[in-house]
């Protein structure tokens, strides 16, 4: 494509406040920090002519506003290396795999592989199209895939590597993430983007520079950017970005694959020009488990004997969670955690952080050697998990991403009183920035957590605790809760059933009362998260006149959530049990995402948009067609009773690694199962088909079963189980 020629707008922009660009034929005048400057087009490129008579050509327009009289792109690339540097991955990353599709436009698809480093296979094939984009065109490509996947280390890793190797001939790529804000429009974020680089670039200016193809902008989590208007205003920034750059301009949006897939994207993206634009998708996905092992045993102890430990070896069958890239990296920093031989009963991020905040209460006993020595692990272990929980709360409620050493030693004091000896708590307090949970942020002096994941969880524990004690926190009155946090605090939930109970009870008063904030909203999302996450027997959740981002149902909806007057953005349904959710009159949902697993009621909404693992419609009739009763059933071409489907669906929404059968030991999910009638008939069928990894443990008492369901089965769609429990 050939290069674009400067326009008025592009000069305006870079032209001091109070000043005017005067054009004459191909000339600009242009006063530019205090410095009067003449531009004009020669045939060849451009000459700037500043007011002394220094003269400086360049070959095309970019040229020109990437010049440090203009943009300065060579310090941004510098500052950029300079922040994104600490963070880089080493020589051996976590494997990342993932597939490119061309969706509209003529795009090349390519796959990263196991063992490829997906950054630079992302580099090579922007720079391919860089060379190929179309006149006037816009490309855009959308990176998706479940959290802790590894979109963000994708995205950062290939930002940091364009300012590694910058001399001009590639455009830089700006990362825009929320970075903790709770923010409702585009602008923000990158003006926050802009100031991370230490740039003085404003928007306008920036815009020039992505539609001469100078910067990439990356939209990181753009799934984050809600609003009450159910996204609309992300949708518009959006639109309205596209086009004001239209030129040469490329785009990265990274995100879940519910909010970022390509139907949603061609319905909702106005400003796409069918003839010029290209829109292309890069699914992020697990990797293969023989590659996730092969990592591990390159990492510092590990090895083959530990890798086929009874309790260890089922963590890495298709479709567990412990081959996502971060929890496979959490995973790898705590090989003596998994030689236990305690079984892992609950969900893994939670069992992770339990078996890291033990190890953690044993470094500061061997570290500081309290009188009571190891009798008193346990009393540090709450210590670690009460500091973090702070740290969690103060994050959110600054709405930042990382917070000061100051106060970080602040925190750790707050958490220690009434916990520790006074005597401990200076020693305590000195090494609080060092705990595994935490990780020095890009700006110096201040700390984050690791991985957006454990501040989800950390924060999850907080809100449980102190809404369960009366308190509403400034957080829960003002911040947004998304699916992967709605996802995290379902499971911590489960885990704390009689905090869960405190913290329900809450709730059903919380919500009762009016509100001017999002406190009802928040109280509404997290209420129902926890009601389905510990099973109660009645929920009593009577959600009134909200409007609601994401509406998250893990596992089985217990009986006594209704909803009426309530408008739904999402309502992430996907291998959930509706069936006893009550939709009252008043209740409008514009996206509801369902998968084969998906059982709901026979009254419901008709959303405006369903989303299935296999596509996503908005036509009012296939969507009615799914919303039939019985459609769901229908898909398994299996007649199942009643009693089987009910007990196989418990078991297939039973995300933990190991199901304990004796009651005094199981969670609440383990128990639903374990006390169904049919259970004893399903688990013979299941050893007898293989579908179940069965251990013995010696425990308190007789020896204690734990089983471990295959992961990457539908049990409803096995025609071999459903011939034996049919026989």
């Amino acid at each position: 494509m050939p290069p674009l020629s400067l326009s008025n707008k592009d000069i305006n922009a870079f032209a001091d406040l109070g000043t005017q660009v005067v054009t004459e034929g191909n000339e600009f005048k242009v006063t530019r920090n205090g410095n009067r400057f003449t531009v004009a087009e020669n045939g060849l490129g451009y000459t700037v002519t500043t007011s002394d008579g220094v003269e400086k050509t360049f070959p095309n327009a970019a040229a020109l506003l990437a010049d440090p009289a203009f943009a300065d792109l060579p310090r941004i690339a510098k500052n950029q290396v300079i922040l994104l540097s600490p963070g880089k991955t080493g020589d051996n990353p976590v494997p990342i795999v993932g597939e490119l599709k061309n969706v509209m436009g003529d795009s090349s698809p390519f796959a990263i592989e196991q063992g490829q480093t997906p950054w630079l296979a992302l580099n090579r094939w922007l720079a391919n199209q860089h060379s190929s984009s179309n006149q006037g065109g816009t490309d855009i490509l959308l990176i998706d895939g479940p959290a802790g996947v590894g979109k963000t280390t994708v995205v950062r890793e290939a930002a940091l590597l364009r300012a590694e190797q910058y001399d001009g001939s590639a455009p830089l790529i700006l990362q825009i993430a929320s970075r903790g804000r709770v923010l409702q429009n585009i602008a923000d974020l990158i003006a926050f983007a802009l100031q991370d680089v230490r740039s003085n670039l404003t928007i306008g200016q920036l815009m020039s520079l992505v539609r001469h193809g100078l910067i990439i902008l990356a939209i990181d989590g753009f799934d984050e950017l809600s609003d009450p208007n159910g996204f609309e205003t992300a949708w518009s920034g959006l639109n309205s970005l596209i086009a004001d750059s239209r030129g040469a301009a490329t785009f990265l949006l990274a995100g879940r694959e519910t909010f970022v897939s390509t139907e949603l994207m061609q319905r909702q993206l106005t400003s796409f020009n069918t003839e010029n634009d290209r829109l292309s998708a890069l699914t992020l996905g697990d990797p293969d488990p023989e590659a996730a092992k092969n990592w591990l045993l390159q990492q510092p102890g590990w090895d083959h004997s530990l890798l086929k430990r009874k309790f260890v070896e089922p963590i890495f069958d298709h479709g567990s969670y412990a081959l996502r890239p971060f929890f496979l990296k959490v995973i790898s920093d705590e090989p003596a955690a998994l030689a236990s031989d305690e079984p892992p009963a609950s969900d893994l991020l939670s069992y992770l952080v339990q078996i890291m905040l033990r190890r953690e209460a044993k470094k500061f006993i061997d570290q500081l050697d309290p009188p009571g020595g190891s009798n008193i692990t346990q009393d540090y272990e709450t210590y670690v998990g009460r500091f973090l929980e702070e740290v969690a709360r103060d994050l959110a409620e600054n709405q930042s991403e990382a917070l000061a050493d100051d106060a970080l030693d602040l925190l750790a004091t707050v958490a220690a009183d009434g916990l520790l000896p006074d005597d401990q708590v200076a020693a305590v307090v000195q090494r609080a920035g060092s705990v595994v949970f935490l990780a020095k942020d890009l700006r110096p002096g201040h700390f984050r957590f690791a991985h957006e994941q454990l501040l989800q969880h950390f924060l999850a524990r907080e809100a449980l605790r102190s809404v369960g004690e009366g308190e509403t926190p400034r957080y829960v009155r003002r911040n947004l809760f998304g699916r992967d946090a709605l996802e995290v605090f379902a499971h911590v939930a489960r885990d704390r059933h009689d905090e869960s109970k405190r913290f329900l009870n809450s709730v059903r008063a919380g919500i009762a009362q009016p509100s001017r904030d999002r406190t009802n909203t928040n109280l509404s999302v997290l209420g129902v998260a926890a009601a389905c996450g510990t099973a109660v027997e009645n929920a009593d959740l009577q959600i009134r006149d909200v409007g609601i981002n994401e509406l998250y149902f893990p596992f089985s909806a217990p009986i006594g959530i209704s909803i009426r007057d309530t408008a739904i953005s999402i309502l992430h349904a996907a291998s959930a049990d509706l069936r006893n959710v009550v939709f009252e009159s008043g209740v409008h949902i514009s996206t509801l995402e369902v998968d084969r697993r998906t059982q709901l009621p026979d009254q419901i909404p008709q959303p405006q948009m369903l989303v299935h693992a296999t596509e996503t419609t908005s036509d009012p009739v296939e969507i009615q067609s799914y919303l039939n009763p019985g459609s769901q059933r229908s898909d398994t071409q299996l007649d199942w009773s009643d009693d089987l489907l009910e007990i196989l669906g418990r078991i297939e929404r039973y995300r933990t690694f190991w199901l304990r059968t004796n009651l005094d030991d199981t969670d609440h999910q383990g128990r639903r199962i374990v006390t169904h009638r049919l259970w004893p008939e399903v688990f013979q069928a299941l050893r007898q088909l293989d579908l179940v990894t069965v251990k013995t443990k010696q425990a308190s008492g007789p020896n204690a079963e734990f089983i471990h369901f295959r992961q990457d089965v539908i049990l409803t769609e096995n025609e071999n189980l459903y011939r034996i429990l049919n026989g």
